[in-house]
């Protein structure tokens, strides 16, 4: 994953303002931090995944062609043993 740019010095000192002592301010930054690093997903983390999607996407898209075509064929097989079934029983 990508690292992201946090401003823990201006995270902490916000805290601070809002109340909180230093060493809960820091601690608090130091999780969201730690949280930030390993679990959030940059522009390039969902671009590479993207791109990876489009490639799966677009192999799944090739197998139900072929599979598409392969049914067609045994239909047309089908149908022309039908034909000539009937016309041999008609016979």
């Amino acid at each position: 994953m990508s690292v992201l740019a946090f401003d823990t010095h201006k995270a902490v000192k916000a805290l601070k303002e809002a109340g909180a002592d230093e060493r809960l301010a820091e601690a608090v930054v130091a999780t969201v931090s730690h949280a930030m690093g390993e679990n959030v997903a940059a522009k390039a983390d969902v671009a590479a995944t993207r791109s990876d999607l489009a490639a799966e996407i677009a192999a799944v898209r090739s197998d139900i062609a072929a599979l598409e075509a392969r049914l067609y064929h045994h239909l047309w097989i089908m149908a022309a043993g039908i034909v000539g079934l009937t016309v041999a029983l008609k016979s």
